[in-house]
């Protein structure tokens, strides 16, 4: 018996695609784990390596900082494979092309793919984003898959979203970030001295500083204030959260959008995955959300 059209589409995410348990428990989708290496010893992100396992490692060796890597070529060629054989369509949403090879990587795979299964469709999706950004991008093709949409139409609204993804980041721990090579070590002891706090922010698919502020306190505020002024009018949406933890920032964070702008729907991951964890640290909040909406944005959750 042939299945419907709708239920012929795939898709595949990574392990930076942070959702949570009922998106994972109600939707049929693939992650691919990303490699980290602590010391000489390599694992595979969501399956044998935790957060906690990362921040041991970074807190007892000061000489030594965990790695990650590209996610190995043959799990992507095998992951979409599989579905290519039993005749799906795919859709592969890789982590921002500025953050890691991966999606160059997938892209070539791909083509190779599409040659040898000449009738079945394959889309690698930048999305420019990360963890929960990429997931709020992952979620809207997953409910247009849902409601019959046509693949191309997914797509496209996927690769829009991606497009118009604001991803905001207050970090805890400015040493951390020396430790990982993302500021001087110099600038990281001052900083901590006077109580720096970074603001990051995703800058066409790549992390920048976005501003610096005195007092975790204020730097909170202050992230709120430009969410608000980022989003606009564009409120009837879901909001993204990411926490290392602060689940306490994440509350306060989330308790000011219900009251002061309405927002009614958040997509709340439980904790920030491995090789998330490695590029932020702890003690860190991140906001997702989009500055632009497609006609066929869908503002349900799960």
């Amino acid at each position: 018996m042939k299945r419907s059209t709708y239920m012929a589409i795939r898709f595949i995410v990574d392990s930076m695609c942070d959702t949570n348990s009922e998106i994972l428990n109600r939707y049929e989708f693939d992650i691919l784990p990303f490699p980290v290496t602590l010391d000489n010893k390599t694992y595979f992100d969501g399956i044998d390596i935790t957060p906690e396992m990362v921040v041991d490692f970074v807190n007892n060796n000061t000489r030594l900082f965990p790695k990650t890597a590209q996610i190995q070529p043959l799990d992507i060629t095998n992951t979409i494979e599989k579905h290519l054989k039993n005749g799906d369509d795919v859709i592969y949403l890789v982590l921002s092309s500025k953050l890691s090879g991966t999606y160059q990587t997938a892209t070539l795979l791909a083509k190779d793919l599409a040659e040898k299964y000449p009738e079945r469709k394959v889309a690698i999706v930048d999305s420019l984003s990360a963890t929960t950004g990429s997931a709020l991008i992952l979620y809207q093709g997953l409910k247009l898959n849902k409601l019959k949409r046509p693949y191309e139409e997914i797509v496209e609204t996927m690769t829009f979203l991606a497009r118009h993804a604001q991803i905001f980041f207050l970090v805890g721990d400015i040493k951390w970030l020396a430790q990982g090579g993302r500021i001087s070590r110099n600038a990281a002891m001052v900083g901590d001295m006077l109580k720096i706090v970074p603001l990051l922010y995703f800058k066409d698919g790549e992390i920048l500083v976005y501003e610096k502020v005195r007092g975790q306190k204020k730097a909170l505020k202050r992230l709120l204030a430009i969410v608000e002024e980022k989003m606009g009018e564009n409120r009837n949406q879901i909001i993204g959260f990411i926490q290392s933890t602060a689940p306490d920032l994440q509350e306060k964070a989330k308790k000011h959008f219900e009251k002061e702008m309405g927002i009614k729907n958040f997509l709340l991951p439980e904790k920030a995955g491995s090789t998330l964890t490695v590029h932020i640290g702890t003690n860190c909040l991140g906001i997702m959300f989009f500055d632009q909406l497609p006609d066929n944005y869908v503002n349900v959750i799960p």
